[in-house]
């Protein structure tokens, strides 16, 4: 019985070359994954951001709703985040079900301004208040 011996050489060469296939498909996977790492840093550092202005709002409407008519339009600043909080207030007519006006009701609306990157970037809540006129 004759035995024959078989050359491994070519075997070897396409073990060699699906091996580059296969890590060039790898780094092309990783490389994807991790731009896509990146795009998710700065939309959970965005959505962070729009937290903090969103909890600064309603700080500074609580802030401002127990101040009395004459100091309830102000503005502020937070250095530690760059957002601007002003305040305004403009009458409101306001019916109950019989017909009477309801008298000292004001519209309170609080404006958050910052820059978002280059863009400036706004969010504002209003809230109706009752302030009545001071007595003498």
């Amino acid at each position: 019985m004759k035995t024959t011996m078989r050359s491994t050489a070519p075997a070897a060469g396409y073990i060699l070359f699906e091996l580059v296939i296969a890590l060039t498909i790898f780094s092309v996977g990783v490389l994807q994954l991790s731009r896509h790492l990146n795009d998710v840093v700065i939309v959970a550092r965005e959505f962070n951001k729009n937290q903090v202005v969103r909890l600064g709002l309603r700080s500074f409407l609580e802030e401002i709703r127990k101040k009395p008519l004459t100091e309830i339009s102000q503005s502020k600043t937070d250095v530690l985040t760059g957002v601007t909080y002003t305040s305004t207030t403009e009458p409101v007519s306001l019916k109950t079900t019989r017909g009477d006006i309801l008298p000292d009701m004001y519209n309170l609306t609080i404006t958050a301004t910052w820059t978002n990157g280059a863009e400036p970037a706004e969010e504002s809540m209003s809230i109706y208040v009752y302030k009545p006129a001071q007595q003498p």
